[in-house]
């Protein structure tokens, strides 16, 4: 089981979040970097971590790593994915 490190940026429309498309890395400090770059652009940016195991499709519960600006709540049911 590896660890994935993801940068998730989000942008408000009408008071919505929308999702970016996840950033994914293979190192921390990069993930992290690259989530400090975008909390410049965009309305909120979240950096975390998570456990996968892709063979199997088996993800552990992500632990946030770093959070820039407004973000949705973890179980806000209305997020979107840009399209």
């Amino acid at each position: 089981m590896g660890t994935l490190y993801v940068v998730q940026s989000f942008h408000t429309v009408n008071g919505d979040f929308i999702a970016d498309k996840p950033i994914l890395h293979g190192m921390e400090q990069l993930a992290r970097t690259r989530g400090e770059m975008l909390a410049e652009e965009r309305d909120g940016v979240l950096v975390y971590a998570q456990a996968a195991d892709t063979d199997r499709d088996e993800y552990s519960e992500p632990v946030i790593l770093a959070k820039y600006g407004r973000v949705p709540h973890p179980e806000q049911q209305s997020l979107r994915q840009a399209g």
